[in-house]
């Protein structure tokens, strides 16, 4: 065998073991889990618990270990809340967007895990077909295998997917709503779902409607997108309880072994960064729909913190000053992570 043949043959070979022993780090995964949201919800509550503790105690507990630390021996600060500051300020700086996972969906999962081998193994298959350097037998031992492994992990359409998945479940929503609520009826359990469509044409405004229906898709978006982040974290190397949490794992995990492996025939392959496209896109459409309803947002903002016992000035004082300040400075914390974690990614090699 010549030199291009043996790389060539080391190349596939190591790729397609690569996959199987990534495939085989997800037969333990769960169909559909809500995991992931109730890891990101407790950490949440932590992290405000710890916060409004830390803001009253931070100081004086530690001045108190700071002075004891004066003498013999040697006692732990207490940071609080900065840990998960930390946290999050790492995971950024590897290269991830600033998003949370919902919930896992394990068919999602497999499109995007089956879509990256099928580029990879599609990629090289073209450069084997095209090298000149192979013989015609090496060359047509390579293809069918190649051709045999890209059957294996084929991944649906997305056109298929929607039409036969997506589409459908779409449809069968009311239907699957008046069948549960007759259900509820069949076991003692009525639902005055009179009053509740007339509290809601009574309370919410047209506007406010169209603001509710706007934020539907963001959370139907953040399905796939949790399973991105589940699919990076596998080839990040983590365990199968912490693939949802791709930034808090460090290194390359299999990027790098693919990457060295693609290299050693002269090939170069990023990988498309899904979630920075949807979060950016989503951001943007955040703020015009932000723009576009003003007066809606702020008054559920008033109602969520008890405002309306303030007189008409305080409330416009608020509307034109306080409200306008806190979202520009989120917005620009947000769009600071953002673009720190798009330029970190490449650097990293985490792709």
């Amino acid at each position: 065998m010549s030199e291009a043949d043996d790389a060539f043959v080391q190349a596939t070979d190591n790729l397609i073991s690569l996959y199987r022993s990534v495939e085989r780090r997800t037969l333990d995964l769960p169909l559909v889990s809500f995991m992931p949201f109730l890891l990101f919800f407790w950490a949440t509550i932590k992290f405000s618990f710890f916060l409004y503790v830390g803001i009253f105690l931070i100081l004086p507990v530690n001045l108190v270990i700071l002075i004891r630390n004066i003498f013999p021996g040697h006692w732990r600060y207490r940071p609080f809340f900065l840990s998960y500051l930390h946290y999050v300020w790492l995971w950024i700086w590897r290269g991830e967007v600033l998003t949370a996972p919902f919930v896992f969906v394990r068919p999602l999962f497999n499109v995007f895990m089956k879509g990256h081998f099928e580029r990879r193994l599609r990629r090289l298959r073209l450069e084997t077909l095209l090298n000149d350097g192979l013989s015609d037998a090496t060359r047509t031992a390579l293809i069918n295998r190649l051709d045999a492994a890209l059957e294996r992990w084929r991944t649906p359409r997305f056109a298929a997917l929607f039409y036969t998945v997506m589409f459908p479940t779409i449809l069968s929503i009311p239907t699957l709503y008046k069948q549960f609520i007759e259900f509820l009826g069949s076991v003692g359990i009525r639902v005055p779902t009179d009053v509740v469509v007339s509290f809601i044409s009574d309370n919410v405004s047209t506007k406010g409607m169209v603001l509710l229906a706007s934020l539907v898709p963001a959370y139907l978006i953040a399905i796939p997108v949790t399973a991105f982040l589940a699919k990076r974290g596998l080839f990040l190397g983590s365990s199968p309880d912490k693939i949802y949490f791709p930034g808090g794992q460090e290194g390359s995990g299999f990027y790098l072994k693919e990457r060295d492996i693609l290299q050693s025939v002269g090939l170069h392959a990023r990988e498309l960064p899904i979630d920075l496209w949807i979060l950016g896109v989503l951001w943007a459409v955040s703020l015009m729909l932000f723009v576009l309803f003003w007066d809606q947002y702020f008054a559920y903002f008033s109602l969520y913190l008890d405002l309306t016992t303030l007189e008409g000035s305080q409330m416009n004082e608020m509307m034109t000053s306080t409200l306008p300040f806190q979202i520009t400075i989120q917005s620009g914390l947000y769009l600071g992570a953002f673009l720190i974690a798009a330029l970190r990614r490449r650097r990293t090699g985490r792709l």
